[in-house]
Formats: structure tokens, C-alpha cells, sequence
């Protein structure tokens, strides 16, 4: 799962609820996809009906174990739910998980020693520019320090060059997996779409939002 991808296949829209006149993905499409989720093996999270920004967008994809971006390899325990703006629009977002601590520790790794390198791997934040240019404009930021419930989180925020998103990372340790959630494209602009250090409050929100996913019943 690359709970870092800039860019969201877009489906088309399902034949069958076009046809009931429901537009979009169907209820009982929805209902379908949440039920091959009941087959993981560990806690699947998701957002709640009203829960924004989700409650604008209708689940259209279910993933399992696709490799990391940090990692060729197939890792056995891994979901993702994609979630679309129905009617077409092209706002997005994620949210998924994987079972143990590998998917946060692997995002902090590789944060520090790609992405952040001018900032100590342990400061609450750093930004950076385009290419990690001097001079360039501002491209990304990190915020760290994070928590969501008992566990330790990081945001990463990117609006260039492939596209704008917010992605927050974190680690559940009652129940040994670790999250994400992403927003993307005209779904991560409601939060803001500019680099700056003020964004720590936009952070925490959406650690406050991951507090809000429920377990799958």
C-alpha cells in the first residue's frame, strides 16, 4: 500500500447504479467493498458517515497488500480504501493500514533521510523546496510529534510537483497496526494548499480526525 500517492486512478462510474438512477457507486456497491474488508486479518479503521471531509466522498475501491513505496516487497497485511468525489470531481483521499509498526517506522526513515535532510530527523518541523533547492520555492513540510490516541504520529505535506496532498502516519500500539490517511488534490486544498510552520494546527486536525475512524463491524 502507498499511502503517499500523488496521483488516484480514476474509475468510471458504475454501470449498475447508473441504471437505478443512484449515480455514482451504489449503497450496496459500498456495502460490497466494506465486506471483503471484513476478511483482513487485523483492525480495519474507517471514517464514519458524517465524518468530513469524507462524508463528500463515496468509497470506490478496496486494496490488499500492495507494496509500500518504501519497499518492493509484498507485505501480508495491508488494506486500502480509495474514496473519490462522486459525479466525477477529482478530489480523493485514502485511508488504510497494516498490521505492526513497520509502515510508521519506515515513513519517520524515510522522511528524515529523503525528504527533510536540512532539518535535525527529530525537529517538530521542517520544510523543504523544490528538489531541495536553495533559492527554490517551498515545495513540502513535516510535522512531528504527533500523537493520535496512545500512539506517535507524523504529517507530511506536499504541494509540488505531482500534485498537492496531506498524509498523516501513525501507530496504534492496542491494536499493533499502523494507519494512514490521505488527502488529496481539491480534498487536501479545504486544508490549506501553502507551506508554513502555522500549518501545525491543520496537523493536528488531522490527527483529531484520525481519532475519529471507527473499526469496522
Amino acid at each position: 500500500m502507498d499511502l503517499r500517492l500523488l496521483g488516484l486512478a480514476v474509475a468510471a462510474v458504475v454501470a449498475i447504479g447508473l441504471a437505478l438512477g443512484m449515480g455514482g457507486v451504489s449503497l450496496a456497491r459500498a456495502a460490497d467493498l466494506f465486506a471483503e474488508l471484513r476478511s483482513f486479518p487485523g483492525v480495519v479503521l474507517l471514517p464514519t458517515e458524517s465524518l468530513e471531509p469524507f462524508a463528500q466522498l463515496e468509497p470506490w475501491r478496496v486494496e490488499f497488500n500492495r507494496p509500500s513505496a518504501r519497499s518492493t516487497a509484498v507485505v501480508h497485511g495491508r488494506y486500502l480504501v480509495q474514496y473519490r468525489e462522486p459525479g466525477g470531481g477529482s478530489g480523493s483521499a485514502q485511508v488504510g493500514g497494516s498490521i505492526g509498526r513497520e509502515e510508521l517506522d519506515q515513513t519517520v526513515v524515510t522522511l528524515a533521510s529523503q525528504s527533510f535532510r536540512r532539518c535535525p530527523a527529530d525537529a517538530p518541523y521542517c520544510s523543504e523546496n523544490i528538489a531541495g533547492q536553495d533559492g527554490a520555492a517551498p515545495a513540502s513540510e513535516v510535522f512531528r510529534g504527533l500523537s493520535v490516541g496512545d500512539g506517535p504520529a507524523v504529517v507530511e505535506h506536499v504541494i509540488c510537483c505531482g500534485g498537492h496532498y496531506w498524509s498523516l502516519t501513525w501507530y496504534d500500539p492496542a491494536r499493533d497496526m499502523s494507519y494512514g490517511l490521505v488527502l488529496v488534490g481539491p480534498t487536501a486544498d479545504l486544508y490549506g494548499d501553502t507551506i508554513s510552520a502555522d500549518n501545525a494546527g491543520v496537523a493536528a486536525s488531522l490527527a483529531a480526525m484520525a481519532r475519529h475512524l471507527a473499526p469496522l463491524e
